[in-house]
């Protein structure tokens, strides 16, 4: 790591593979921070001048929302040859991995690096758009490493749109960062931290680049819900509470699970489609109901393709140590795997015997231990928080042929090398 703070901070030079908006603004970025740096037109085969690092009135015009682009100094950024790109150890790919017509840019100038890879040892590249998920392994790193490149890889994804955005709004904002492997993330901070930028850091550079879209795809559904929302109701005056809607609602609260459930959320959307004029002009909402259930589902038909005769339920309700099960995902699953043939076992210490599903069998785990094939850990009720590895061992769940975990509250423990564990979104697909 020292060896590449020292090359770094010999000449303090950076590379920047692009002078579009990305390639621009990250320029005089770096030079803000006392940076060196030589860029490529990634567009353009010849080389340019002075003229490169001044954009034309589109681009003012496009960048910026009051028509103000800082200036890049020209005695410290100057425009080259790829040949003369790899006397820095750090290189920004600040172009978008396809063109406009669906071609692949990266593809294009991934060859450049291979051509240069005994100048890249100890290297780090850095990746500043995102494309479709896992675009940038398979049409760039993964062919520099099959060509014997020893680089670093990072991703740090740019989600600004102005310059106005970018230096003077962004402040509190922290950037996400990955890699490929833990030493270039290693390096990756080191360098963020050195442009005192504030960063969070996701496992790889695939998950970046799901999370980058992810991210623009939930603001786009949150965008035609109002939409929608606005065409249901129109005696009300959805501009004026739409500021209001967006910070009423908390995603932090939003976690992964088999369904989301509870009495207020489903009370809600029947009430917004109940209340309205329009009820066929909110079909992103209804849609989003239907899936939810379908979901739940698929769970359920998930251990009956695994072979599953049997599965137990650890939890009815929709929140850990609370007795309330109007529309839980739980009571779902349980009358739906009973509709599969599968029988069903219930363990849940707010409710007897006499209240659990009629065709269902209560068990009590701790004592009772597992009786069935698959086990369903749905909430995180005190009963089932000091289970410990011991038990796991003890009560046979180590053994169970499947494991859906809800909470989830297992997902430290070892089972046998035959069960499948399956924590909702752990990115492991061996179940669904």
């Amino acid at each position: 790591m020292d060896k590449f703070k020292d090359a770094l901070l010999k000449d303090k030079l950076i590379s920047v593979w692009g002078i579009g908006y990305l390639g621009y603004t990250k320029t005089v970025k770096l030079q803000s921070k006392g940076f060196n740096v030589t860029i490529y037109d990634a567009t353009n085969t010849g080389v340019g001048g002075k003229e490169y690092l001044i954009p034309d009135s589109e681009q003012t015009y496009a960048w910026s929302i009051n028509a103000h682009v800082p200036a890049i100094d020209s005695s410290r950024a100057r425009v080259m040859p790829a040949e003369d790109m790899f006397d820095a150890n750090v290189h920004f790919i600040a172009f978008p991995p396809m063109d406009r017509d669906g071609r692949s840019i990266l593809k294009k100038h991934v060859q450049i690096f291979v051509e240069h890879k005994a100048q890249l040892d100890n290297a780090l590249v850095i990746f500043q758009s995102a494309g479709v998920p896992g675009t940038i392994d398979r049409q760039f790193i993964d062919i520099l490493i099959e060509h014997g490149a020893t680089c670093s890889f990072a991703s740090a994804f740019r989600d600004d749109w102005t310059i106005e955005e970018y230096f003077y709004n962004n402040n509190d904002k922290a950037r996400v960062i990955a890699a490929n492997n833990e030493k270039s993330l290693n390096k990756a901070r080191m360098l963020y931290d050195m442009l005192g930028v504030k960063y969070r850091t996701l496992s790889t550079i695939k998950e970046a680049e799901v999370y980058e879209n992810a991210k623009n795809s939930l603001q786009y559904s949150a965008i035609v819900f109002m939409n929608q929302l606005a065409l249901s109701y129109p005696d009300v005056n959805i501009r004026n509470m739409a500021e209001y809607l967006t910070d009423g609602v908390s995603l932090n609260e939003t976690h992964l699970g088999i369904g989301a459930g509870g009495y207020k959320m489903f009370s809600s959307v029947k009430n917004i489609l109940d209340g309205s004029k329009n009820p066929h002009m909110m079909p992103l909402i209804q849609e989003v109901h239907n899936n939810n259930l379908s979901m739940i589902l698929q769970y359920a038909e998930s251990i009956v393709n695994k072979g599953c005769k049997s599965a137990t339920i650890l939890g009815l309700t929709t929140r850990g140590n609370q007795k309330n099960i109007e529309l839980s995902p739980s009571i779902i699953l349980g009358e739906y795997l009973n509709r599969l043939g599968v029988v069903v076992y219930v363990d849940d210490p707010f409710y007897s015997d006499a209240e659990v599903f009629p065709f269902s069998r209560s068990t009590d785990i701790l004592t009772d231990k597992l009786r069935s094939d698959a086990l369903f850990v749905m909430t995180d009720h005190n009963k089932f928080k000091y289970i410990t590895q011991n038990d796991i061992v003890r009560l046979g769940i180590d053994n169970a042929a499947v494991i859906i975990d809800n909470v989830p509250l297992f997902k430290g423990f070892k089972f046998s090398h035959t069960t499948i564990y399956h924590a909702v979104g752990d990115g492991k697909p061996g179940l669904i």
